[in-house]
């Protein structure tokens, strides 16, 4: 049984955004309970994922003897339990279906289970041979062109069983009944409809046998027929089924009976602009990237992926839900898709790169560049950066890295393996031996002392345990302590706890929502995800700002930076044309982010694994300010000055380290 233990339950409402028709919070909003058990693959698939999203563990199952504090339902006997499960069953399929028209013989097959989808079941039970139409290949070649009246034909099955079922499954059969009193009257003459054409085309010679057990594999070779191919077929029946999907790819075919049906199929099409409404016919044939089981975000994989497909092609992307943000950026990309729901769980998403108007599909003349992301904060920047049309005609992106143990992707600076780099200053600046150019930063002022108790100084956190991001000699504590002491305070009061082996900024940041911990710096958007949901809890949060304090220490200073761009100076030298127009369009980008932070993030929430309002809320947060040439000089050379004076680094400013921020 599924429960809520409330006692653990800190009221953050993130089941009930990832599963509403199974959690709800109490009138008070102080915790969530289990509105109904899961019944169905997508209700137990969502129950999993708000067990996963839950950041204190307080949702779980148990055996119903357990006594827990719950707040739940429970049916008292197993009949009450099996008119709940019937009744929780009704309840979907009521809210699923239209039940405004009845289904007929001539009723598409597609049409129909896209909008009855649980009648897929109801076909298998009665033939095995639907099963087979349940293959995405079949559903989008047969089924989108096949009647009832056909697949009576395939099946053996009378039509007015097919019918009855059918109906009865809606509600309808009544007035079928009524409407059609003999329902075996709606089949239709079909063999007229395919008298054929005569063969003016090249015959292949290649000769396939149709029957029932190698009829997918036939109907996708047909499906899948280049422009000016042909195939020929033959079948001891009379493949009306084979036909229509033919007729309805607009092939020419031509039809001879003797002792058996020789089929002539011919795709009159040629390679132009008209397969970009056509493309579903070849999109079985898509290579396929399963990202289910992925362990990590499976983001940078998917836009590799995307940005390596040529015109005309496409890949077909499996997941567990419909990825909303994913397929909104890919349109914008230049690609078309086609949804797929083969259970609740399993989602095949057909992607395909449309032509241009100039037709061009090759990605020979592109820049390759391997790009990497240590930090979160630039999520939203990058996701509308790769929308760019000139992003996407100038480079081809051989991997997008995101990295989530941030610290990896030094390995991939000093190494030269990352061409481009998202990362934090500091970090970077060490790695001026590298070769490597910042010529600018766009992200300032990103950390925060967040206490879920009254604070307004560091004076109010003595005594407490002040959980701090990465290790004792990293930017995050040195930095604290230089405002500490210029503040007046004694660092040595202060009690710094780290993560073993580093502080995870997203480990701190669920120890501080679900209550382990009072006290923490957390750098930009975890901060701001920690803020909207104790707000949300109606809990007490005190913010105090990096960006106050230093100021107090240094009035007038303005904004000190944090995170920026790196280019291997290699790779520049190479592209220096290529990496201006890559900083122009980081700049575009940047400010569109910044002039449409709802659309920002509704953009890049899914990256985020945050809902659409937290990230909003980071957005409206953060400071996004494109900063390069003399203004940059200047201030990198007042910032460092004040930490080197501090020993928070060491860093001579030279000419030398100067130069590695100008182009």
């Amino acid at each position: 049984m599924l429960i809520v233990d409330k006692n653990e339950c800190i009221a953050c409402k993130a089941c009930v955004d990832v599963a509403d028709t199974i959690f709800a919070m109490n009138d008070e909003n102080s915790f969530a309970f289990v509105t109904k058990q899961p019944l169905t693959e997508l209700e137990v698939e969502l129950a999993d994922d708000a067990i996963q999203t839950c950041p204190v563990n307080a949702i779980k199952y148990i055996e119903e003897e357990t006594e827990l504090n719950l707040e739940t339902e429970k049916p008292s006997s197993n009949d009450e339990k099996e008119k709940s499960k019937q009744q929780q069953i009704s309840k979907f399929i009521d809210v699923e279906i239209d039940t405004t028209d009845i289904i007929t013989a001539k009723s598409n097959i597609k049409e129909t289970l896209d909008k009855y989808p649980q009648l897929k079941d109801v076909l298998v039970s009665l033939s095995p041979k639907f099963k087979k139409m349940q293959n995405p290949i079949l559903y989008n070649t047969l089924a989108r062109f096949a009647t009832f009246a056909d697949a009576a034909n395939v099946t053996g099955l009378s039509v007015c069983e097919i019918l009855h079922t059918l109906n009865k499954a809606i509600g309808k059969e009544k007035k079928l009944t009524e409407i059609f009193p003999d329902c075996i009257s709606q089949e239709v003459k079909l063999e007229d409809e395919f008298l054929g054409n005569e063969i003016t085309w090249n015959e292949n010679n290649d000769r396939f046998i149709y029957n029932s057990d190698t009829m997918p594999e036939i109907i996708e070779r047909v499906n899948n027929l280049n422009p000016q191919e042909s195939i020929v077929i033959i079948s001891v029946n009379n493949p009306i089924e084979l036909l229509k999907v033919a007729k309805g790819l607009d092939y020419q075919f031509n039809i001879e009976k003797g002792k058996d049906y020789r089929i002539s199929i011919f795709n009159p099409k040629s390679v132009n602009l008209e397969m970009n409404n056509n493309w579903e016919r070849i999109a079985s044939t898509f290579p396929v990237l399963d990202v289910r089981f992925f362990t990590t975000d499976p983001f940078d994989t998917i836009i590799k992926t995307a940005y390596n497909t040529e015109e005309g092609s496409g890949f077909i992307l499996i997941q567990r839900f419909v990825p909303f943000p994913i397929i909104n950026m890919l349109t914008e990309m230049g690609f078309d898709h086609k949804v797929q729901r083969v259970t609740d769980s399993e989602n095949y998403v057909f992607f395909y790169k449309k032509f241009t108007e100039k037709g061009e599909t090759s990605n020979s003349s592109k820049k390759d560049v391997i790009i990497q992301s240590a930090t979160p904060v630039a999520y939203p920047v990058i996701m509308r950066l790769l929308q760019s049309d000139k992003i996407r005609s100038t480079f081809n992106i051989k991997e997008l890295k995101i990295w989530e143990e941030t610290e990896k992707h030094l390995a991939w600076i000093t190494s030269g393996k990352a061409d481009i780099s998202f990362s934090a200053l500091i970090t970077a600046a060490k790695l001026k031996n590298s070769n490597i150019k910042i010529p600018a930063l766009f992200v300032w002022d990103n950390f925060y002392l967040l206490t879920r108790y009254k604070a307004t100084s560091f004076a109010d956190v003595i005594g407490k345990k002040i959980n701090t991001p990465l290790f004792e000699e990293a930017p995050p504590t040195k930095i604290t302590k230089y405002l500490m002491k210029s503040l007046g305070y004694n660092s040595d009061d202060f009690t710094f706890v780290y993560g073993k082996p580093f502080g995870r900024p997203e480990q701190i940041y669920a120890d501080f929502v679900r209550g382990t911990s009072d006290t923490c710096i957390l750098r930009e958007p975890e901060a701001s995800f920690a803020i909207k949901i104790l707000q949300e809890m109606g809990e007490e949060i005190s913010i105090i700002s990096f960006n106050e304090l230093w100021n107090q220490v240094n009035p007038n200073y303005g904004s000190f930076p944090n995170a920026g761009i790196v280019i291997k100076e290699e790779f520049y030298n190479a592209n220096k044309e290529e990496s201006v127009l890559f900083l122009n369009e980081l700049k575009e980008a940047i400010n569109w982010v910044n002039q449409n932070k709802l659309e920002s993030a509704k953009l890049s929430f899914d990256m985020m694994r945050q809902p659409v309002e937290r990230v909003e809320l980071f957005l409206n947060r953060v400071k996004y300010e494109y900063v390069d040439g003399e203004k940059l000089i200047d201030n990198i050379k007042s910032y460092f000055n004040v930490l080197n004076s501090e020993k928070i680094t060491e860093v001579v400013v030279d000419d030398k380290f100067l130069n590695m921020f100008k182009l």
